[in-house]
């Protein structure tokens, strides 16, 4: 049956003079067009109504409580009570622009976004402070940048507590039904058994498939079945002729409810990030597999630094140690030097302690066949004949690893991140293969905290690979050094 956007009869009497009555009447589907922008913007201004209050109890609670810490640590005759009003000024005024600014009142997982949230409050923080060394005298208590940035922590701490109960609440009640978006799938019974198994095994409980129409059904059965069904919006299945397409597009859009296009099934839009810009050539999509920008590079890059530079301040007298117990276990230099695979296929030397005979890697192609993987990109022989003694201990512990700290600090490689692979793997890969050098490789990852040697897959550790970068967070790379304490202490899948 094809499409038609016909919402008319037409018939001939009987004196040839065509007749035209009304299909239905045209204030149905006004109304119903109304009715469902008004749903889609009380969802939005509920949803940023939530988050701005949590937000503001969330500065008040971080500005009184930086108050009472004043009061208890401070000499009460020397310095007084300081005034809230500077801090909540910029709590109420501020805070919820830098807020928005930096795209944490945006949809998804932005919303929960340390990153996000840190940023906001802390240019919050920077021009309140700005406002109070201009307007306070300079005596008074507030200007202290101490105060400001004990309240940026607290408010910060208390709002990232506040999203997260705000987004359990809301699973919650998605759970029982409510809040859900209602959506119809336009396409096959396969494309609508393929999006429910797809909804079902992402554990995102937001959105419902409340039926199905054939692509190929008149619009007139269309709008009948949004109105039945009370879809907030539609999937449209791929592999539909363009015209098809449009004209159910164009339907949609008259009838008020969104409209979602499915990427053909295991093609690169399936897990790409998108963006759509306007430019003097028309609407482009822009696709992209990193979901993260200069702000979280910049950040993580940061942490990287500071995090390095302490570690290798503290740990500079065990470097020593272990400098000493190599020379005087076996010959050959300390350092063992290895050429990798970085960031966007650029080669660096990665640093380790050296904890085989000197020159293994001449014998590694006369040992392949002893390794542990089955897969020719992974090689580790689990007793390896060219390891010393005080090799196998520091590969147990991992601490043959410290000295990749320089490389982070150099900017070879991140705390966490891909492993880097060696320029021998690259050959056997295949094209989704090089998604693992589209960030900057890690002294720890997903991999290795998933036990390293234990998972023997190589295409299992391209999989946890890929899906840390596709949903990278600042506070997953915080959770995979949690996890990489544990793995250290253990000794769990190293050899």
């Amino acid at each position: 049956m094809s499409l038609s956007s016909a919402s008319d009869f037409r018939f001939d009497n009987q004196g040839g003079a065509s007749i035209v009555l009304p299909q239905r009447d045209n204030r149905y589907w006004l109304d119903e067009r109304a009715r469902h922008h008004r749903a889609e913007w009380r969802r939005r201004v509920f949803r940023c109504a939530v988050l701005l209050v949590s937000d503001l109890a969330a500065g008040a609670a971080g500005v009184f409580t930086a108050i009472a810490t004043w009061s208890l640590v401070s000499d009460s005759g020397s310095r007084p009570v300081p005034d809230p009003a500077p801090l909540l000024a910029m709590v109420v005024c501020v805070m919820p622009l830098a807020l928005r600014v930096t795209g944490a009142y945006n949809g998804g997982r932005k919303r929960t976004d340390p990153v996000r949230l840190s940023l906001g409050v802390a240019i919050a923080a920077l021009i309140g402070w700005g406002q109070a060394l201009m307007f306070n005298e300079s005596s008074a208590p507030w200007p202290n940048k101490t105060a400001y940035l004990y309240s940026a922590g607290l408010i910060t701490a208390y709002a990232y507590a506040g999203r997260l109960a705000i987004a359990a609440g809301i699973r919650a009640a998605f759970r029982s039904g409510r809040w859900q978006r209602r959506l119809l799938v336009i396409g096959s019974a396969e494309d609508e058994a393929e999006l429910r198994a797809t909804s079902a095994g992402s554990g995102s409980p937001g959105v419902r498939l409340v039926g199905r129409i054939s692509a190929t059904a008149p619009l007139t059965e269309l709008e009948r079945a949004i109105a039945d069904s009370q879809a907030h919006g539609v999937i449209i299945a791929p592999r539909l002729p363009f015209d098809t397409l449009t004209a159910i597009i164009n339907e949609c859009f008259r009838l008020g409810v969104t409209v979602a296009l499915r990427p053909p099934r295991r093609s690169v839009m399936e897990h790409a990030f998108l963006e759509v810009h306007r430019t003097a050539v028309g609407p482009l999509v822009q696709l992209s597999l990193l979901s993260f920008g200069l702000p979280q590079l910049a950040i993580k890059r940061t942490m990287d630094v500071v995090l390095t530079s302490i570690a290798l301040a503290v740990l500079w007298p065990l470097f020593v140690v272990i400098a000493i117990a190599i020379k005087l276990d076996s010959k050959g230099p300390v350092i063992f030097r290895q050429t990798r695979v970085g960031v966007g296929g650029r080669r660096f030397e990665i640093l380790k302690f050296r904890t085989m005979v000197d020159g293994a890697d001449a014998m590694k192609d006369s040992l392949r066949h002893l390794s542990e993987y089955p897969d020719a990109r992974l090689f580790k022989i689990k007793r390896d004949p060219r390891t010393t003694r005080l090799g196998r201990i520091l590969r147990k512990t991992s601490l043959d690893e410290l000295p990749q700290l320089w490389n982070v600090l150099k900017g070879d490689m991140s705390l966490v991140g891909p492993r880097p692979p060696v320029p021998d793997e690259l050959e056997q890969y295949s094209a989704q293969h090089f998604e693992r050098l589209f960030v900057v490789p890690g002294l720890t990852g997903p991999w290795q905290v998933s036990g390293r040697n234990d998972v023997l897959d190589f295409e299992e550790v391209v999989r946890l690979e890929r899906e840390y970068i596709r949903n990278w967070s600042l506070w997953s790379d915080v959770l995979i050094v949690l996890r990489t304490i544990p793995t250290l202490l253990t000794g769990r899948g190293a050899s």
